[in-house]
């Protein structure tokens, strides 16, 4: 008879099992770990690790530098669960060694060697840099940290103890190719807290990058240690060419300063100096981007599509009845602007009854990279029987690091539609558009069947009192009418006084829509149908086609209808806000409702003004 205190020793042998297979199949990793810079005088720690159980540890020569001590050897392991009820036992072996440097320089350390089921590994190496310090030195003053960048993509404001800069991975990009800047901190001092990082970016599209939670890693600037993170990266898309430029770059930060006393006892020293904190101000130079415009030799397929792409085109099915479903998916792959990139044109046969992409997209911002595909996927219907072909769809797109424009075409699409079955026959009339497609083959009307009224002879509809009265009310009728057609023809006439009527429906339809999606938690649909709303409305208001619409326009024109500075300002705020969140992670619900009010609020505003 099977018990339950044996169910639950078998259950324990197969966890038990598992975690041995797991644990054996895994692969060996060793890897050293050392601070990249040091002061002379300094101590530090070198760790060798490895993830299973090793033995004869060989060390690495490191005579630059006095052995204080080790090796001291520590072990740990413990059982790992994920949540698809994977078992796993994490096992590391470390060898710990404390030296001093001596002697400045750069000191390259070699691997070290260990030996794991008979079969030897060996560890990365590594360089450790030793400088001066504070005392030998270069002053380390801001005036030099500005001359040490010059020659690089950095600008730098601060003092000696704590400062930002701002890195660019480029300073000369085409238009629509992407570049990448980073935040950096450096400080000398102990930072217990740091302020929201908000750049100006106009005329840029904006991509944020994922980054771990910031850890410091010190970091040699003109022979002065510092304590340096990666605070924010994003990927910068220019969208009009000339110089743009980036102001500067504000952050407040809590660093924690030192502070001794003037008289000092036992217990001051047994606990330690004071802490003082201290609220600083940091920021970076304003810095200018030179901005290409694209060659004039674009290719006629050429829809801004900038970066490295390769591009498919594909039908579900070569052979359909009429009026059954086809799927033409047009799928563009690589690197680059994704998000900006529209639909390549299509050659569709005039039979066919075709509908708006549905466009899907999946992107990635990581090291630095916009990388991904964005799908566009037309659903077709063929109306007649036949032979159709889809000629071939070019697609075109500007490589920066060639500096040329590339062309990709697909092959033909042959089709051949059969006729299905209870379709009526019919000729159509080809040459033209879908709208003006005409069926001349259904000119035989259907035979009454209801039942008839009848008239007595001798009475007539005509002369009677019913036909002057039905007479008199469609005069009076058609006069109406023709008065109201005047007014709605000279109001139709007035094009601006109609686009400012229209606006309030307008952006009433595209509020309402997006809170759809807000209900939804469709972050990105919501803030695609806030931003909408939002263009859309000033388009109509200012009597302006979106296409001409900018910024700096309705900025302009804001202020030339005598719009307040804080209604504008607010403008701006939220514009920016709702485009950085379309594509922001981590967007709340509080947040995206926030969104939708300052919105109503804002058009509530521009109501009041714009009349």
């Amino acid at each position: 008879m099977i018990t339950m205190k044996m169910i639950k020793k078998l259950v324990v042998w197969v966890i038990f099992l598992g975690v041995v297979i797991n644990s054996n199949a895994q692969d060996v990793q060793f890897t050293a770990n050392a601070p990249k810079v040091v002061e002379v005088g300094e101590q530090f720690q070198v760790q060798f690790s490895v993830n299973a159980k090793a033995s004869n540890f060989i060390a690495p020569e490191l005579k630059d530098f006095n052995l204080l001590m080790g090796p001291s050897t520590s072990q740990q392991s413990y059982v790992s669960y994920d949540g698809s009820g994977k078992v796993s036992q994490v096992f590391t072996l470390s060898y710990v060694y404390v030296f001093e440097a001596v002697k400045p320089g750069k000191f390259m350390v070699g691997p070290a060697e260990v030996t794991v089921g008979g079969k030897k590994y060996k560890s990365n190496s590594f360089t450790i840099e030793v400088i001066k310090g504070a005392g030998g030195g270069s002053s380390g003053t801001q005036q030099q940290q500005q001359q040490s960048s010059s020659g690089s993509n950095e600008q730098v404001t601060g003092n000696d103890e704590v400062f930002i800069r701002l890195l660019l991975d480029k300073r000369s990009v085409y238009q629509g190719e992407y570049l990448t800047a980073s935040v950096k901190l450096y400080t000398k001092l102990g930072i217990s807290s740091v302020g929201r990082i908000s750049p100006s970016l106009s005329g840029f599209f904006t991509q944020e990058v994922d980054i771990p939670q910031p850890s410091l890693v010190k970091e040699n600037v003109n022979g002065q240690i510092y304590h340096t993170a990666i605070l924010k990266k994003v990927i910068l898309i220019p969208q009009r060419s000339g110089s743009l430029k980036i102001d500067g770059i504000s952050m407040d930060c809590i660093v924690q300063r030192t502070v001794k006393s003037r008289s000092r006892g036992f217990f001051d020293d047994f606990f330690g100096p004071d802490v003082q904190e201290q609220k600083v101000t940091l920021k970076t130079l304003p810095v200018s981007i030179n901005v290409k415009p694209l060659p004039a030799n674009k290719p006629e397929s050429f829809n801004g599509a900038v970066g490295k792409f390769s591009f498919n085109a594909t039908i579900d099915k070569n052979s359909v009845k009429t009026n059954d479903a086809i799927t033409l998916k047009l799928t563009v792959n690589g690197s680059g602007n994704l998000k900006l990139i529209e639909s390549p044109k299509v050659g569709f046969p005039t039979d066919f009854d075709t509908y708006d992409p549905k466009i899907s997209q999946a992107t990635a911002a990581q090291s630095g990279d916009i990388n991904g595909s964005k799908t566009f996927e037309y659903l077709i219907i063929p109306r007649n029987a036949g032979s159709y072909k889809i000629p071939a769809i070019n697609f075109s797109y500007f490589d920066p690091s060639a500096g040329l424009y590339k062309t990709i075409s697909s092959h033909d699409m042959d089709i051949e539609v059969a006729k299905g079955d209870n379709v009526q026959s019919a000729t159509v009339v080809t040459g033209l558009s879908k709208e003006d497609v005409k069926f001349i083959g259904k000119d035989i009307l259907f035979i009454k069947t209801s039942n008839f009224d009848f008239v007595r002879v001798g009475e007539y509809f005509f002369g009677s009192v019913l036909f002057y009265l039905i007479l008199a009310i469609s005069l009076l009728a058609f006069a109406g009418i023709i008065i109201w057609r005047r007014s709605v023809i000279k109001q139709n006439s007035n094009v601006a006084l109609m686009r400012n009527r229209k606006a309030d429906k307008f952006a009433t339809k595209r509020l309402k829509q997006s809170k759809v999606h807000m209900l939804a938690n469709e972050k990105e649909k919501f803030y695609d149908e806030l931003l909408k709303a939002i263009w859309g409305y000033l388009s109509d208001k200012l009597n302006i086609p979106q296409s001409d619409l900018s910024r700096d326009t309705a900025i302009d024109m804001l202020n030339q209808r005598n719009v307040d500075e804080a209604t504008v300002k607010q403008f701006i705020e939220l514009v920016d806000n709702c485009e950085f969140a379309r594509y922001a992670p981590g967007a709340t619900s509080d947040s995206i409702n926030h969104d939708y009010q300052k919105t109503i609020e804002l058009i509530t505003k521009l109501q009041q003004k714009l009349k």
